[in-house]
């Protein structure tokens, strides 16, 4: 059993932002491995530099597809967004100056205390905005490409 598991509960019906919610519960998942079999530090800094990625990506396309979908709260979310990076920018920069396996416990812990706080309750407050127009949303979310892929974030390359 997944120390995090997804449930359909989280799904806020649009497929890719699904997806990309999915992947950061594998990346929990591998820090969650790391961490049970004494690798930490090693499983601590590949699952930071796939966040600082991730969030840089994900929080774009997510942030499209509440606009293109007239989500009214949507300042509030990116606020949520901006503290979430900065504290996985301030957690990375920490990691490169005094890593220490503390690190990983607490990396852990915060990343599935957000993600379920996030996605439960602030993520499925803009999905009932995407169901009124779910192919509107699919399309702005497809915009960004396919997200995660074999580890890797795949930039937007669309304009605007």
């Amino acid at each position: 059993m997944s120390f995090f598991e997804w449930s359909d509960e989280m799904s806020v019906g649009v497929p890719l932002i699904d997806s990309d919610h999915q992947a950061l519960i594998g990346f929990i998942n591998d820090l969650h491995v790391g961490l049970e079999s004494g690798d930490e530090l090693a499983a601590l800094g590949e699952t930071l530099g796939k966040l600082v990625a991730y969030v840089e990506f994900h929080f774009k396309r997510e942030e499209k597809v509440m606009q293109a979908c007239g989500f009214p709260h949507i300042e509030s979310h990116q606020g949520e967004h901006r503290d979430f990076t900065k504290r996985i920018h301030d957690i990375h920069v920490r990691y490169y100056r005094e890593a220490d396996a503390a690190m990983t416990r607490d990396l852990l812990d915060f990343l599935k205390d957000w993600l379920n706080h996030h996605i439960l309750i602030q993520d499925k407050a803009y999905a009932r905005y995407t169901a009124m127009n779910p192919a509107l949303a699919n399309e702005v979310a497809a915009a960004f490409g396919p997200g995660l892929v074999d580890g890797v974030c795949h930039s937007w390359t669309g304009s605007g």
